[in-house]
């Protein structure tokens, strides 16, 4: 094992004990008024964190200078796997290690076989995180076996229940607001309560439409342990997505955003698709075109095999309704394409370093009094 991660583990290890005790104190007082909370504290002592904040593994824009940003900054940075080939994984993994000496996860989205998980650990990463499934028990004792944590996102207290059956040391509990792909059916805070209760003592994460101080307190006081954190993310400096996608986020409301399944994959691309999943987005000409027509099927989309950008470096196009958002080098149609967004963009009105906004976010919340 990687000697920084057997340290930090280590670390987890000598206080996991006291954990459990911290947050049962924290149960009989959840909405407690000083901030950090017992239940916060204690997931911040465990992870080695100096904020109960954590950023989402959002495939292709959480790539390594946002995670190293993030970690750096106190709080847990993520990369999005994204379906990348083991020895791209392991590179990108190696970059973060070489960058932070903080922990960090790598997250997997199951709509897929988690088939480069062993790679993963191989390379180092201390924190194996799921959402859109529950692994098998297969999966989940090897990242144990290799002294590694395991989060899993669920939406609801039955899929809390399935995700402690196989072993997960915390949970991720989203609500609609969230941008991106989004598993929940539930606004975050009719379920959160829910699932905390189900989860007894594992901390729980509160997911969805989280974009300032203000919103991070509220979920600690509600009794999740952390947040975690998507859109706002995005609009940072290290982000690896477009600067034009960014400035969007920043110009955004709420009522800008939309729970849809238009961006369902590209027609020209059959390894893009992503049939019935749905994903928040901002309002654009696709969706706009595809709702005016009916909201119809795959195959009967307006504009479908419309090429709207080309990557100026690989020379890869990106189609209309691809699941694909603007990246740096592309270039064309940008504000056709999906641009995931959740709910808190109204709070987003710059775009700083990662780690600066950690900072600053934590500032606003304990100034949230």
């Amino acid at each position: 094992m990687p000697t920084d991660r057997r340290q930090f583990l280590l670390q987890v290890a000598v206080i996991a004990a006291g954990v459990g005790s911290h947050a049962q104190a924290a149960a009989s007082d959840q909405r407690a008024s000083t901030v950090p909370t017992p239940r916060a504290a204690a997931l911040m002592t465990a992870f080695g964190l100096k904020y109960p904040i954590l950023c989402a593994g959002m495939a292709g824009a959480a790539m390594p200078e946002l995670a190293i940003a993030i970690s750096n900054a106190g709080g847990l940075g993520a990369l999005g796997s994204g379906g990348a080939p083991a020895d791209k994984l392991r590179q990108l993994i190696e970059q973060i290690r070489a960058g932070t000496k903080q922990p960090f996860a790598v997250n997997y989205l199951l709509d897929e076989d988690p088939v480069t998980v062993q790679v993963a650990l191989d390379a180092g990463a201390p924190i194996i995180q799921f959402a859109w499934g529950i692994p098998t028990s297969e999966v989940a004792r090897a990242i144990h076996k290799a002294g590694a944590k395991m989060g899993i996102q669920v939406g609801s207290a039955l899929g809390a229940r399935r995700a402690l059956d196989v072993g997960s040391d915390y949970l991720i509990c989203q609500g609609i607001e969230a941008g991106g792909h989004v598993q929940a059916t539930k606004p975050l805070y009719e379920v959160l309560g829910a699932v905390i209760e189900e989860a007894k003592t594992i901390p729980v994460i509160a997911a969805g439409g989280i974009a300032n101080g203000a919103h991070i307190r509220r979920a600690l006081q509600a009794g999740a342990s952390g947040v975690l954190i998507g859109t706002r993310f995005v609009a940072t400096k290290e982000a690896s997505v477009h600067d034009d996608y960014k400035t969007a986020l920043t110009r955004a409301h709420a009522d800008d955003t939309v729970l849809t399944v238009c961006f369902s994959g590209s027609a020209k691309d059959p390894d893009d698709a992503w049939p019935n999943a749905p994903h928040r987005v901002l309002r654009n000409g696709t969706f706009e075109k595809w709702e005016a027509a009916g909201c119809p099927p795959v195959g009967k989309r307006p504009g479908e095999g419309d090429v709207l950008t080309t990557n100026i470096v690989n020379g890869r196009t990106k189609s209309r309704y691809a699941t694909n958002m603007p990246r740096p080098d592309d270039r064309g149609a940008l504000a056709d394409l999906a641009m995931y967004a959740g709910r808190g963009v109204d709070a987003i009105r710059d775009i700083p370093s990662a780690g600066e906004l950690v900072t600053r976010l934590w500032k606003e919340c304990l100034a949230d009094a």
